[in-house]
């Protein structure tokens, strides 16, 4: 099997290694997931990772597994620079929880990676994109993009009633000021479909102001009252993250509605049942007015 080979045409890199190797589509999205292939020397573990013509492909056929086996799985959405980022599942936390017993994102990435810094959370029931180091000597770059703000985080939130076309939450939380903003995306009158972005990161912020403002997240069955029945799980999911590249510019890595979540937004909008779950080119980005 060819080892390494130029892109001969622009094209997903799962189909360029079937094309070019001896390997099925199948084996090749495999190959892929498990950290055996890499672009102009950066690892890509997404299979539909674009390949302009003229870029080195690299295949290791015994790379090992990026993800431990067992549990929910994490979808790695980014990575370079002694980061990645990825989309962690409903349900699985952030961090070890009380007890021990639980698996959860800083150790499956930790254990796939030897090394992992967690820099921010996202509450166990929510799903989405979380940053992380897995180069030790980035931990205080991109601490330090959390203290000032250079990193975005922007999510999709769904409430009961209507907050309005745009808005911001503030008050005090847990002592300290806390600031959110929204867009809204789609309305029924029932139930809206908000874009939301923290501009703080006080515990459960955006499920605590939303719910203060008198519109609490469907799903939320610890903030929401009766609103956290009308859904199996929290509406609340990080869509979007902005960060500092190390050329200077932005890199943005989206994720799509998980498919728990994409009947719900498809109840206040056809968009919202749009793009494939997979893939997360096919995801919307966030509103101008919100990150602007």
């Amino acid at each position: 099997m060819r080892n390494r080979f130029a892109a001969n045409a622009d094209e997903r890199l799962d189909k360029l290694i079937a094309d070019n190797t001896n390997l099925s589509r199948k084996r090749a999205r495999s190959l892929i997931q498990r950290g055996g292939a890499r672009v102009d020397g950066m690892v890509r573990t997404f299979p539909g990772h674009p390949v302009p013509a003229g870029a080195l492909v690299e295949l290791r056929t015994g790379a090992a597994p990026k993800k431990p086996k067992g549990g929910p799985g994490l979808v790695e959405r980014w990575r370079g620079e002694g980061l990645v980022v990825v989309d962690k599942p409903s349900g699985l936390p952030s961090q070890p929880v009380r007890g021990g017993r639980a698996q959860h994102v800083y150790g499956m990435v930790s254990a796939a990676e030897g090394y992992a810094g967690l820099h921010h959370r996202l509450d166990r029931p929510a799903s989405g994109l979380l940053l992380l180091t897995i180069e030790a000597g980035r931990n205080g770059t991109v601490a330090g993009w959390f203290q000032t703000g250079a990193v975005q985080r922007c999510y999709r939130v769904m409430v009961v009633g209507d907050p309005g076309e745009n808005g911001i939450w503030e008050g005090v939380l847990d002592g300290r000021p806390a600031r959110t903003r929204f867009v809204r995306e789609a309305t029924d009158g029932r139930m809206s479909a908000l874009w939301v972005r923290l501009e703080t990161g006080r515990t459960h912020q955006i499920r605590r102001h939303a719910d203060a403002a008198g519109f609490p997240i469907v799903g939320d069955r610890r903030h929401g009252g009766a609103a956290g029945r009308l859904w199996p799980r929290l509406a609340l999911h990080a869509a979007e993250l902005r960060f500092p590249a190390e050329d200077g510019g932005t890199h943005t890595v989206r994720a799509p509605l998980p498919a728990d979540l994409r009947a719900l937004f498809a109840k206040v909008s056809a968009a919202g049942s749009a793009g494939d779950p997979e893939d997360p080119r096919e995801a919307p980005a966030a509103p101008d007015a919100l990150v602007s």
